[in-house]
C-alpha cells in the first residue's frame, strides 16, 4: 500500500483525483478532441460523459499510443461531466503494482481549440 500523502486541488476530493467536479464547466473541445498525458503503462481505461461510455480500451497503452484522440461528445446536451479512468499496471521491485488515475471534468456545450 502506498502510504504517501497527497494534496488535491481546493474543491477536489479523492474520488475525483486532483480535479474539482464542481469547478467551472469547460467548453467541449472542437473536433471531438481529447488530450491526456498519454498512457505510459499497460492497463485498461474508460472515458464517460455522464452515463454514456465514449471511449474504452483493455490496454490503452497500445490502443491509444499518443496524447491526442477523439471522443464522441454528442451525448453531452447542455452540460455533462467527463469522467476519465485509467488503471495502469507496472512491474516494479519484483511485483506488479496498479496505479489508479482519474479525473472528473464538468463540460458545457460550445467549442474551442486545444491549447498546447
Amino acid at each position: 500500500m502506498d502510504n504517501a500523502k497527497y494534496d488535491v486541488t481546493s474543491g477536489a476530493d479523492f474520488f475525483c483525483g486532483f480535479t474539482d467536479p464542481k469547478g467551472t464547466p469547460q467548453p467541449i473541445p472542437a473536433g471531438n478532441a481529447m488530450r491526456s498525458t498519454g498512457y505510459t503503462h499497460d492497463g485498461p481505461c474508460e472515458v464517460w460523459l455522464d452515463d454514456t461510455m465514449v471511449l474504452e480500451g483493455d490496454n490503452c497503452h497500445e490502443k491509444f499510443p499518443g496524447k491526442d484522440y477523439t471522443v464522441d461528445y454528442s451525448s453531452c446536451k447542455g452540460t455533462c461531466t467527463l469522467r476519465w479512468y485509467w488503471l495502469g499496471v507496472r512491474f516494479l521491485k519484483n511485483a506488479y503494482s496498479w496505479q489508479v488515475y482519474k479525473a472528473y471534468i464538468p463540460l458545457t456545450a460550445g467549442s474551442r481549440s486545444l491549447r498546447d
